[in-house]
């Protein structure tokens, strides 16, 4: 699923660290890399260093339960 200006980059993190299932992202490469890891690693960082908003973000998770709670948390928050 597409994610497109999300402007709540922590809590979208937050969101994906409580999947149970694999989450990853499509890199510019087409690559899928391990989106829990890298939201952990943002989460992390200082305040100063973390992104303010995310222009697009192509999220990939496996669990449809996973992709329901991504989903409904986008929906609900408008992140």
């Amino acid at each position: 699923m597409l994610f497109v200006n999300v402007q709540k980059p922590d809590a979208l993190f937050r969101k994906i660290g409580e999947c149970e299932g694999s989450v990853s992202y499509l890199d510019g490469q087409g690559a899928h890399r391990d989106l829990k890891r890298v939201a952990a690693q943002m989460l992390d960082l200082g305040a100063p260093l973390r992104l303010q908003a995310i222009p697009s973000l192509e999220v990939l998770a496996d669990s449809p339960r996973d992709r329901q709670k991504l989903m409904s948390f986008m929906m609900e928050s408008r992140c």
